[in-house]
């Protein structure tokens, strides 16, 4: 859901074209103290001031962002932007944090693949070398080639994901 927080004739008007552009149920609110409390009651993924309705202090919406969780914040003015222009902004603003998202997945993807390669071939090196060791019971001798199979297994998936 987004949070439109506007004291402005336009916002009805506006929050609509927002839902339509986003395909987001979009509630608007035109007391920042409200907005305050509605942000700590609710997830939203947008909350979307309308700078011409706010009170000229630059802490109402410090106050209102800090208590909403992961909400993508963004600044319009209905005074000097028409409808079209404001959905754009907000599209703008989801697009760049999916795309900031898909990053971090694929940096975070990136860094595990790499530290368990890293011990993938730890654990090849430890059986290779257990295994070259003279009178080692058969037993042991069995269950170090399965460890070292299935480290060559998990090797090979690793390769083929990259």
């Amino acid at each position: 859901m987004n949070l439109l927080v506007s004291a402005s004739p336009r916002s009805h008007e506006c929050a609509g074209a927002i839902e339509e552009a986003t395909q987001i149920r979009t509630t608007v609110c035109g007391d920042v103290v409200k907005a305050a409390s509605l942000v700590r009651s609710g997830e939203y993924t947008m909350v979307i001031f309308e700078q011409a309705g706010l009170p000229p202090d630059p802490m109402i919406p410090e106050d209102i962002l800090r208590n909403a969780g992961l909400a993508i914040p963004v600044f319009v003015n209905s005074a000097l932007m028409a409808p079209a222009r404001i959905t754009a902004a907000v599209r703008s603003a989801l697009g760049r944090v999916e795309r900031e998202k898909k990053l971090a997945i694929q940096q975070a993807e990136a860094a595990l693949r790499n530290d368990l390669k890293g011990e993938i071939t730890g654990i090849l090196i430890a059986a290779q070398l257990a295994l070259s060791t003279t009178e080692i019971p058969l037993f042991v001798e069995e269950k170090l080639h399965d460890i070292e199979q299935l480290a060559n297994r998990m090797r090979g998936r690793f390769e083929m994901i990259q």
